[in-house]
C-alpha cells in the first residue's frame, strides 16, 4: 500500500511545484534546475516504495490488518498454505491440537487452550482470516461469531487448477455463491461491444456483397451451371449447427470428389487445404485471392451466427474427428477472419497448430485485438494473399 501512495504522492507534488513556479513567472532556465529534481524525487520514491515493499516479504509478517488465522499453527504453516501474501497481519493462530482441543497461539509463540469467543474478546483483532477448517473449528459458527463483532471474515476456498480460463464467483443468495470457471471471455459490455462491431460490420460487408453479386452472378453460373451462392453446414459455437454461405467458387460437384483429393491434402490432421484444388474455377481463383467468395458470410454475422473475428468454421465431418482438446475452439463464435486466416493460412500445415492459435485467440481475447485483427485482414486483402 505504501508503494501505491508514496510514488503518486511525489508526482504530484513534483507536478505541482513545477506549475506553482511556471504561473509565478520563472524563468526557463530555473525550471532546467527544477524538472531534474522532480524526476529525481520521483525516482528516488520508486526506489524506496520497491524496498519498503520487498523488505516487508522477508519479516516475519506481511502488512495489513489484525487479523485472528484460523486453521494454520504458525505463520510458516500460514505461507505453506497461501504463500507470502500479504493478505493480513497475524496476531494469533486458533487451531485443533493433537488433542482436539482448541489452541490458541498469540504472535509471540505461547499457547494456551481457548475458544473463538475468548479469543475475539481478548485481542484487538480486525479480521479473521480462516484456512482451513475441522469438527471443532465450523465455519458457520466462526462467520457468526465474526459478524456480530463486526469484524471481517475471510475464508480460503481451493479450486482445482485448470490449463486455461478463469474462475469467477455469484452470490445467489442465503450465503450460497455460484462459483465457474470460464475458459472463455465472460458476457459484459466486452462482449456487447463485441456484436455491435458485428452488426456495423455486417451492414457494411452486405453492401460491398450485393454489388459483388450484382457484377458476379452471371459469369459464376456460367462457370460452375450452379447457384451463385454456396451453402454448407458449418459447426458453430459449442457444436451450434448452421449454415455458412459462400460465393460458389469450385464447380457442382466439388464435395463428391473430395474423398479422391485426400492424398494431395496439405494439412495434416482434420482439415482438408489445398493450393492448387482442381475443382476451383478460374473465376473462383479469383474470388479465392481477393477474398470476395467470403462477403456473403456477413449474413452469417448479421444473423448472430459468426462473428467478424473469431475461430474457422469446421464442418461436422471435422469435428467428428475432434479429439477432447479440439472441442475448445469451438467454445467462442467463428468468425469471418482471425488469427489461422492471418498467420496459418500459407504456412500452417499442422491441424494442431490451427488449434494452437484458434485458442490463442481465445485465451486473449480484447476489443483491441478485433480491431487490430480486422485491419491486419484488409492488408492481406489489399496484397491479394488468399488462395
Amino acid at each position: 500500500m505504501l508503494s501505491f501512495l508514496t510514488k503518486p504522492g511525489i508526482l504530484l507534488a513534483s507536478g505541482f511545484l513545477v506549475a506553482v513556479h511556471y504561473a509565478a513567472g520563472v524563468r526557463w532556465n530555473d525550471l532546467t534546475v527544477i524538472l531534474p529534481l522532480a524526476v529525481a524525487s520521483f525516482a528516488a520514491s520508486s526506489a524506496a516504495s520497491r524496498f519498503i515493499t520487498f523488505g516487508n516479504r522477508t519479516k516475519t509478517r506481511p502488512l495489513g490488518q489484525n487479523a485472528l488465522i484460523i486453521g494454520a499453527t504458525c505463520y510458516e504453516d500460514l505461507c505453506d498454505r497461501i504463500g507470502r501474501h500479504p493478505l493480513a497481519r497475524p496476531v494469533g493462530y486458533l487451531f485443533t491440537g493433537a488433542n482436539g482441543e482448541l489452541l490458541f497461539r498469540n504472535d509471540a509463540g505461547e499457547e494456551t487452550p481457548s475458544t473463538l469467543d475468548e479469543v475475539l474478546d481478548a485481542n484487538v483483532i480486525d479480521g479473521v482470516l480462516m484456512v482451513d477448517s475441522s469438527e471443532r473449528l465450523d465455519p458457520d459458527d466462526i462467520l457468526y461469531s465474526s459478524s456480530i463483532r463486526g469484524k471481517t471474515f475471510q475464508t480460503l476456498m481451493r479450486t482445482p487448477l485448470a490449463p486455461a480460463g478463469r474462475y469467477r464467483t455469484e452470490a445467489l443468495g442465503a450465503g450460497e455463491y455460484l462459483l465457474s470457471h470460464e475458459s472463455v471471455p465472460p458476457r459484459g459490455i466486452p462482449l456487447a461491444i463485441k456484436r455491435l462491431m458485428d452488426l456495423v460490420g455486417a451492414i457494411i460487408g452486405l453492401f460491398f456483397c450485393g454489388l459483388a453479386y450484382a457484377v458476379l452472378a452471371r459469369r459464376i453460373k456460367r462457370e460452375t451451371n450452379a447457384s451463385v451462392i454456396f451453402s454448407q453446414t458449418r459447426v458453430g459455437r459449442n457444436g451450434r449447427l448452421f449454415t455458412v454461405y459462400k460465393f460458389r467458387t469450385m464447380q457442382v460437384w466439388a464435395e463428391k470428389r473430395q474423398t479422391e483429393l485426400l492424398k494431395q491434402n496439405e494439412m495434416t490432421g482434420h482439415m482438408f487445404k489445398m493450393r492448387d484444388d482442381p475443382r476451383v474455377t478460374p473465376l473462383g481463383r479469383l474470388l479465392r485471392k481477393l477474398y470476395i467468395d467470403e462477403l456473403p458470410q456477413f449474413w452469417n454475422v448479421f444473423k448472430g451466427e459468426m462473428s467478424l473475428v473469431g475461430t474457422r468454421p469446421p464442418t461436422p465431418a471435422e469435428v467428428a474427428c475432434y479429439e477432447p482438446h479440439h472441442q475448445r475452439r469451438l467454445s467462442m463464435k467463428p468468425g469471418v477472419t482471425g488469427l489461422w486466416q492471418l498467420y496459418g493460412n500459407d504456412e500452417v500445415t499442422d491441424f494442431e497448430e490451427v488449434v494452437e492459435l484458434d485458442c490463442r485467440y481465445i485465451d486473449t481475447w480484447s476489443i483491441w485485438q478485433d480491431c487490430r485483427i480486422i485491419f491486419r485482414t484488409f492488408l492481406r486483402v489489399a496484397r491479394a494473399g488468399g488462395y
